[in-house]
């Protein structure tokens, strides 16, 4: 592997003059060629007026267009600040899967420093038939831990037809949890008009270890394969990422298996094969942070990495902000993802903190 360009979704153009963050980019390749790359600006990175917004381009990433507002006011919750990803469908639509924070108390940060627990929060998909011009009102998706569910992945079409996405819960405002702390795959089999999440997809012994930031990816032979960020809340100590498979499409998974990596929020993009592309950002507890990539091949079952790359490394030691919740605590990068290209180069996508703007960006990688 090696890195053939580095680029920037959106960085404010101008921090004196106004704040203009942006975070938790996704990316997602057209027929024609061209790239679409879903991301939230705000003012802060837990602020009310955090929404969606599309940029494109039409150069294979170096470059992309000022970003455009996906959802008008009418269309989205009042009172929300929100997030989502896009997916092109086989019938030529977009999907656009995401989660909305209730901000009708403006004074209130998304996270409770003193609890860890979050503000309440709806699951929504929308849909758009013009390459991403104009989308849909949002349609709300109910799910087993009502209003605190984290839904950052993006819908994957698998081979059956079936969309699906990895959540998990998060705490109330109050840090008590409104059930089960696993992951579950939220699943469609009729092209979005019903909804269940009653496959759960990642799980450990004691109900104490998160299954945050889940990603997901299908290889060749089926095998669907979910990754987290998982950490004891109990002990608060930081694990490995562990991942999970499924062969039978997506209806059960074993048990959590290590990865070998203490990364935090990760991701798979399957490559051809029985391999993928596993990135992992490792933020806390490492002399070596940074945002790296694994060549993995899983043709035996288990996690056997081929190859590594360092994508991306901060120039300034990472330090924990005690004034936020301790799951935003270290976050001065992150949610890295990638897609695989028609030409078979891989485009990763992920957010950055620099002198106290929040940039989106993009690398392309060749195989």
């Amino acid at each position: 592997m090696k890195v053939i360009h580095h680029s920037i979704i959106y960085e404010n153009p101008l921090p004196q003059l106004r704040s203009r963050q942006s975070l938790f980019p996704w990316l997602c390749e057209m027929p024609d060629g061209s790239l679409l790359a879903s991301h939230c600006i705000g003012e802060a990175f837990e602020s009310i007026d955090g929404t969606s917004y599309l940029s494109k381009s039409f150069d294979g990433g170096k470059t992309f267009s000022k970003p455009k507002p996906m959802f008008e006011r009418d269309e989205r919750l009042p009172n929300s600040n929100d997030t989502c990803k896009v997916t092109y469908l086989h019938d030529g639509r977009l999907v656009a899967l995401g989660y909305a924070y209730e901000r009708s108390d403006p004074d209130l940060p998304i996270g409770n420093p003193e609890t860890g627990g979050l503000l309440d929060d709806f699951l929504f998909v929308s849909y758009s038939s013009d390459q991403g011009d104009t989308w849909s009102p949002w349609q709300l998706i109910e799910c087993s831990w009502g209003p605190h569910v984290e839904a950052s992945a993006p819908l994957t079409v698998l081979q059956s037809g079936s969309w699906v996405t990895p959540i998990t819960g998060f705490p109330k405002w109050d840090g008590t949890r409104t059930g089960k702390n696993c992951g579950r795959l939220l699943r469609s089999d009729d092209n979005g008009e019903t909804w269940s999440d009653d496959t759960i997809c990642m799980e450990f012994e004691g109900d104490e270890v998160t299954c945050y930031e889940q990603r997901l990816c299908q290889l060749e032979s089926g095998t669907v394969v979910c990754i987290g960020w998982n950490e004891d809340l109990r002990t608060g100590k930081l694990l490995n990422n562990h991942y999970t498979l499924s062969h039978d499409d997506g209806r059960t998974f074993s048990s959590p298996k290590d990865t070998g990596i203490g990364g935090q929020a990760s991701s798979v993009c399957a490559i051809g094969g029985e391999k993928l592309l596993a990135l992992h950002a490792l933020r806390k507890d490492t002399d070596r942070p940074g945002i790296y990539g694994y060549i993995v091949d899983l043709s035996s079952g288990s996690w056997d990495i081929e190859e590594e790359l360092l994508i991306w490394k901060p120039q300034i030691p990472i330090i924990k902000n005690e004034k936020m919740a301790e799951v935003f605590s270290f976050l001065k990068f992150g949610q890295p993802g990638a897609i695989l290209l028609a030409d078979k180069d891989i485009l990763v996508s992920y957010w950055r903190e620099e002198q106290g703007v929040y940039k989106t960006c993009a690398a392309r990688i060749q195989l």
